[in-house]
C-alpha cells in the first residue's frame, strides 16, 4: 500500500503560512501600540512639569508674554496628547482587526488538521484491512501448498 499523503497538505502549509505572519503583524502592531503609549506616558508628563513650573512662576511673578508662553506650550502638549489618543484608537481597532483574523486563520488550520486525521485513521483502516487480507491470503495458499506437497 502507498504510503499517507494529506490531498489538502499544500493548503495547510499556506494557512500556517499565513497564521505565522498575521502573528508577526500582530507583533508589529503592539510595538507600535507600546510605542504610541509611551509617546503619550512622556507628554503628560511634560505637561505636568510644565505646569507645575507655570505654577511655581505665577506664585512668584509672571509677565503676561510668559503667561501666553505657557499657555500656548501647555495648549501644544495637549493637542499631540490627543493626537497620540487617536492613534492609538487607530491601533487598537487594527490588533481587533488582526485578533479576528488570527482567530478566523486558527479555526480554518483545525478543521484542515481534523480533516487530516480523518484521513489518516481511514488509510490506517484501509492498511490494516489489506494487511489482514495479506495475511489470509497467505495462509490459505500456505495450507493450499502443504496439501499438494502432500
Amino acid at each position: 500500500m502507498k504510503k499517507f499523503s494529506f490531498s489538502l497538505q499544500k493548503i495547510l502549509e499556506i494557512k500556517e503560512q499565513v497564521l505565522d505572519n498575521l502573528k508577526i503583524e500582530m507583533g508589529n502592531l503592539n510595538r507600535e501600540l507600546d510605542t504610541i503609549e509611551q509617546q503619550i506616558k512622556n507628554l503628560k508628563t511634560k505637561f505636568k512639569l510644565l505646569n507645575n513650573e507655570f505654577i511655581e512662576k505665577s506664585a512668584v511673578s509672571v509677565s503676561v508674554g510668559e503667561m501666553t508662553y505657557y499657555k500656548m506650550y501647555m495648549g501644544n502638549i495637549l493637542k499631540q496628547t490627543e493626537k497620540k489618543e487617536e492613534e492609538k484608537n487607530i491601533i487598537l481597532k487594527k490588533i481587533e482587526a488582526k485578533r479576528h483574523e488570527i482567530i478566523n486563520a486558527n479555526m480554518e488550520i483545525s478543521s484542515l488538521e481534523k480533516l487530516k486525521e480523518n484521513e489518516l485513521e481511514k488509510y490506517k483502516k484501509a492498511f490494516i484491512k489489506s494487511e489482514e487480507i495479506f495475511i489470509d491470503e497467505f495462509v490459505s495458499n500456505k495450507s493450499i501448498l502443504n496439501k499438494y506437497a502432500m
